[in-house]
């Protein structure tokens, strides 16, 4: 697609031609006054965010940032982050539920996760970190907050590794010092094959003390029945999830100028079994003795002290929190009919501290500077083992039995630490009225090590006793203790902007970002030399430690008001070059999972968004994107060990759009009532490199994912503290298979849209 290429000089010579001609437009002046503080219906409500740690308009920032407050979430029935990212321009959720991987502006080379592998997208609690050392990903249940932020591009300045296309910023509501609130919402809703759905969710705000002390809480709970039928364990619908999460924040404000807030909260994820199935088996079954369970839970505490300087408002965040995910898999496709099986416990400590300065507005100047610091540890634990049946019958002895329901054939206990400090800051200078330049840098030192710990031991000759006919003692080998580690890595990350705002309707603005991620160790499947223990022939030899990747991105928009402020468009061009990638890869005789880095990619799109207030009462919006992302330079032995070619394109679709259209009516003393249709579409895409990693020959698991459209409806009332909501989601009842996953460790690798969903969800609130 040779037009993509381009895009950028052809958008950017518009922005210019435009740029100059809206220096007549009409002045902010110009716009009929709003008297008082009565909110016009006319125009389109103001979103505010905190992207650059201080509170200010999206239509002012010069850079690519969508905003969803809570209450549209709420209407838009949003609750995961598949949900999020199809209502939003350039962003696509893979993988299943609490394994989530969030791509923005096609950053990613596979649909599939690595445990080793830092996504490209930092996901956010408040300041926490959700994305973490390991594949599992919480599924927070997106209720009291006051708005998801969803930044696009680099955020390497303010956010740090691992934002290296973008970040999603979960803001969660604090406790109110001066007003009592409470609201209940309650969902129910049936899914076509008799699957149910049951959501409830609650929250109380409490002022302790007049104007002082606050007490906020907030509990979730969902259970979702699953739509895939498992044919071994005779469970229908299978694949059901239940999340439930609670938080309690308290809030003191002693004086004017101090504040604390304490936040605790809890959440607890349970998947039963996989959503894929093996269409050969039959659409929506899947064949497993051992269902795919993921149970996930995450403890959290953090205290965010505030303090108003006058000339500045010093902030200090600190948060301990603790995570824990089991998982148990099938791995039936890496020597089927072997009945070979995966079990994992992880738990994780972490805790982040973090210090901001954000000056006080001023006519010219204006900054921010802070000082970051992160240790992560988690403890592994991965048990590889075989039916013991399977393993009696075939005469065969020597593998433990103690640790797992099975004859383990492997057990690596691992210990694995991150450590970041890092110091950053950003400055606006206001040129004159109308430009402003933004310069900043972030300067991060990491070390990422790997510790195998006494305990661990692999049995690499069962699979030889196993295709040799049995009746052998397999031999146990203790993993000999060993250490990896990056080593201590600096790296810089600067960004610098360029907008000009020749009135209060337009933000033309330029950008140069730079993001990265940290270079971290592949463990114990770098023993042996790196060599597989199955074939010591497989050319793909595992390094001892990848090196951390890093993107320049190139953008240039321009965000707009029309009609008095009832129309708003956003268009951005962007062109990404990513350099050294670091990229998950599965070795093709043992499936180990490793990173590596590779050549460079090249990302060039347009993205855009459009909302309208038609008339008093009539609603909608547009968003878009356009993008080419393919592989640009590769050498021959790179080409081997990923299995990507040149022009091989990235894990994303090159089209992408999404609407709505809401029409509300006052109905006086009965209150108001709204329908509101969504629809969107992505675009085919490829689901990896298109050969096999080490072998170099067109890889048998290679797919483009059909392109799918997603239509749902919904029918609101509201009265004063009473609302009520009918909805049908996949209201075409879509079964397009939206995730093909690249990696055979089962034949269940697909997984479609959840079925036609008809449901009605209650509120109330005071």
């Amino acid at each position: 697609m040779i037009y993509l290429s381009k895009i950028g000089l052809r958008v950017g010579a518009s922005i210019v031609a435009l740029s100059l001609a809206l220096g007549g437009q009409v002045r902010a002046e110009n716009i009929p006054p709003n008297n008082g503080d009565v909110p016009r219906a006319d125009i389109i409500e103001e979103i505010v965010v905190s992207a650059t740690r201080r509170t200010e308009s999206v239509q002012s920032l010069p850079f690519s940032v969508t905003a969803v407050s809570g209450d549209d979430l709420a209407e838009q029935g949003i609750s995961n982050y598949e949900d999020l990212a199809r209502s939003l321009p350039g962003v696509i959720a893979t993988g299943l539920s609490n394994i989530n991987k969030l791509t923005i502006r096609g950053i990613e080379t596979s649909q599939t996760t690595s445990a080793l592998s830092q996504n490209s997208v930092a996901i956010f609690m408040d300041d926490l970190p959700l994305t973490t050392l390991a594949v599992v990903t919480p599924d927070i249940t997106p209720y009291d907050l006051a708005r998801v932020e969803v930044l696009r591009g680099p955020q390497g300045t303010l956010f740090g590794a691992g934002s290296l296309a973008g970040a999603v910023r979960y803001i969660t509501n604090t406790p109110d010092t001066q007003s009592y609130e409470a609201a209940i919402d309650g969902e129910f809703g049936r899914s076509e094959g008799s699957s149910d759905r049951r959501r409830f969710n609650g929250m109380i705000n409490v002022p302790l003390t007049e104007d002082r002390l606050a007490l906020r809480l907030v509990g979730t709970y969902k259970h979702d029945d699953g739509y895939v039928d498992n044919l071994v364990t005779g469970k229908k619908n299978s694949n059901s999830q239940t999340n439930w999460g609670a938080r309690a924040a308290l809030r003191w404000e002693p004086t004017d100028l101090l504040s604390a807030t304490l936040t605790g909260s809890s959440y607890h994820n349970k998947l039963d079994d996989s959503p894929l199935f093996d269409p050969g088996t039959g659409f929506r079954k899947s064949r497993t003795d051992v269902p795919f369970r993921i149970e996930t839970e995450l403890n959290t505490i953090n205290l965010v002290v505030d303090y108003d300087l006058g000339w500045a408002a010093l902030t200090s965040s600190t948060i301990f929190s603790n995570a824990a995910n089991e998982v148990d898999v099938e791995l039936l496709g890496i020597a089927p009919p072997v009945p070979f099986y995966l079990g994992e416990i992880q738990e994780m400590d972490s805790t982040v501290q973090e210090l901001r300065l954000v000056s006080n507005s001023s006519d010219q100047f204006d900054w921010v500077a802070g000082a970051y610091f992160l240790r992560q540890e988690m403890d592994y634990h991965d048990v590889l083992y075989f039916a013991t049946p399977f393993i009696d019958a075939l005469g065969i002895t020597g593998l433990p039995t103690n640790l797992v329901a099975g004859s383990a054939s492997g057990n690596v206990d691992e210990t694995r630490t991150n450590k970041e400090i890092a110091v950053f800051g950003e400055i606006g200078y206001q040129i004159n009225n109308a430009l402003k330049l933004t310069v900043g840098a972030r300067v991060a030192e990491s070390v990422y090590t790997s510790r195998v710990n006494s305990g661990s031991f692999d049995a690499p000759s069962a699979f030889f006793a196993i295709f040799t006919g049995g009746n052998q003692n397999v031999p146990v080998i203790p993993r000999t203790v060993q250490e990896f580690s990056t080593g201590h890595v600096v790296k810089v990350t600067p960004k610098v902007s360029l907008s000009w705002q020749p009135n209060s309707n337009h933000n033309i603005y330029a950008t140069a970002s730079k993001g990265y991620r940290r270079g971290q160790p592949n463990g114990v499947v770098a023993l042996n030399g790196g060599r597989s223990a199955i074939d010591s022939g497989d050319p793909a030899i595992i390094p001892v430690s990848a090196d951390g990747d890093t993107l320049w991105n190139y953008e240039v928009g321009i965000k707009s008001s029309w009609l008095e402020g009832s129309l708003q468009s956003n268009l951005a061009a962007y062109y990404i070059d990513w350099s050294n990638m670091q990229v998950p890869l599965v070795r093709s005789s043992d499936q180990a999972p490793y990173l590596g880095n590779i050549g460079k990619a090249r990302s060039i799109g347009l993205e855009g968004e459009i909302a309208a207030r038609i008339f008093d009462g009539m609603d909608m919006g547009i968003n878009f994107s356009l993008q080419q992302a393919k592989v640009v330079e590769i050498s021959a032995n790179e080409a081997l060990i990923s299995g990507a070619l040149q022009d091989s394109r990235l894990a994303s679709p090159e089209f992408k759009i999404g609407g709505y259209l809401k029409h509300s009516w006052n109905l006086g003393q009965l209150g108001e009532l709204y329908a509101r249709i969504d629809a969107h579409h992505v675009g085919s895409y490829p689901n990896s490199f298109p050969n096999t990693p080490g072998i170099g020959t067109p890889s048998s698991v290679y797919a483009k994912t059909p392109s799918y459209e997603k239509v749902d409806i919904s029918l609101g009332w509201s009265r004063e503290k009473f609302g009520a909501v009918l909805y049908v989601d996949n209201l075409l009842d879509s079964d397009e298979i939206i995730f093909i996953n690249p990696v055979v460790i089962s034949f269940n690798r697909f997984g479609t849209l959840r079925p036609r969903t008809i449901g009605v969800r209650a509120s109330w609130k005071m």
